[in-house]
């Protein structure tokens, strides 16, 4: 049975990748903060038996080092986790600048070269989720930290494809535009103290601006992440996927 890591999988687009993955018959090993929550997704999901729950902080090097004492092989690593802040540019600290570096690009940095040789043995794959600011949005005054950190993360997957071209892993991402998430929601409330609009307003007007009707479903990005595990030419490929809509 193949093994896939899924990272941010308490919720939203990491809970949706561990239910579609796990339906596949691929066993999914979970790991969030929460463990609280990851036993949520874990009770509903197809397959129970064929999941691992890890209750983990990636946001230290010992963290991420730690996963390799509990997980000896993989095939599928899947770096989802990150919860980057937004709001205006004076009110982010150099704590949430950290934060925000460590949990989504530095875990995908870690976790990718701690199971590099066990993801080379098994000529496996590293999908990384990234987002459309920093990747092919418009930047935005209230979201620079996860712009900057989506676009550290764009290279980072790109460069490491080069690797992964002479290794044979397969090293890929996926930039997801809005997706319907309680992150979203924060962030829209975030963005609405600084610019004083309702979440709502604010909403339609990016919406309109990506030219989308609605934002991307988590499960959409789920199936899309199944896919390049089904895909024999997945290394190097940069996805787009705005308003349900797929680019490559």
């Amino acid at each position: 049975m193949k093994i896939a890591l899924i990272t941010g999988a308490s919720q939203g687009i990491g809970a949706s990748i561990a239910k579609v993955l796990n339906k596949a018959k691929i066993k999914v090993i979970l790991v969030a903060r929460s463990k609280k929550n990851l036993k949520k997704i874990q009770k509903n999901i197809t397959f129970p038996k064929y999941s691992k729950i890890i209750s983990k902080d990636l946001r230290s090097l010992s963290a991420c080092k730690s996963l390799n004492n509990k997980v000896k092989t993989i095939n599928f690593l899947i770096n989802v986790a990150g919860a980057t802040k937004g709001g205006h540019f004076n009110k982010l600290s150099d704590k949430l600048w950290d934060d925000g570096f460590n949990l989504k690009f530095k875990s995908a940095l870690r976790l990718s070269r701690i199971f590099w040789p066990t993801l080379k043995k098994n000529k496996g794959k590293i999908i990384n989720i990234g987002g459309g600011a920093g990747a092919w949005e418009k930047p935005l005054r209230t979201f620079m930290i996860g712009g900057a950190v989506n676009a550290a993360l764009n290279h980072f997957s790109k460069s490491l494809a080069l690797q992964g071209k002479i290794d044979k892993v397969s090293v890929s991402i996926i930039n997801p535009g809005m997706t319907l998430t309680g992150r979203l929601e924060k962030l829209l409330k975030a963005e609405s103290k600084v610019t004083k609009k309702s979440t709502s307003q604010i909403l339609k007007e990016r919406s309109k601006a990506a030219k989308i009707t609605r934002p991307t479903k988590p499960e959409e990005v789920a199936n899309l992440v199944y896919k390049l595990i089904k895909d024999k030419n997945s290394n190097g490929k940069i996805i787009k996927i705005d308003g349900g809509k797929v680019k490559f």
